[in-house]
């Protein structure tokens, strides 16, 4: 579980929680971020918890200097309920939520791999 943090000059703030998946021979670790609104939905999670995350699979195409296209994927949260718990916040999310923020734009294009 990764601390809330805040990039950029606008105070775009993100939390990364690691998700395990795995059915203990394969480990399939899967980091969520939750990010504004959706981030006071995940600051409660300890250690270890089990969880349902209802999250929204995002895409982004990034081309380098070379031409090149590559894609990114991310995972944002928003809404979780602990197993045999209560959901931690009810509803669903509005548009807003799933705004994204590339933490690695510096505004210089070069190649990522």
């Amino acid at each position: 579980m990764d601390e809330v943090r805040e990039y950029g000059n606008n105070g775009f703030r993100k939390h990364q929680v690691v998700v395990e998946t795995g059915d203990g021979k394969w480990d399939n670790p899967v980091p969520v971020e939750f990010t504004k609104d959706t981030i006071e939905k995940s600051k409660s999670l300890q250690v270890g918890d089990k969880v349902s995350i209802d999250a929204r699979v995002n895409g982004r195409e990034w081309t380098g200097r070379d031409g090149v296209i590559k894609w990114f994927t991310s995972i944002n949260g928003y809404k979780i309920q602990k197993e045999g718990g209560q959901d931690n916040i009810q509803g669903e999310p509005d548009s807003s939520s799933f705004d994204t923020y590339d933490e690695y734009d510096d505004g210089i294009e070069e190649e990522v791999f």
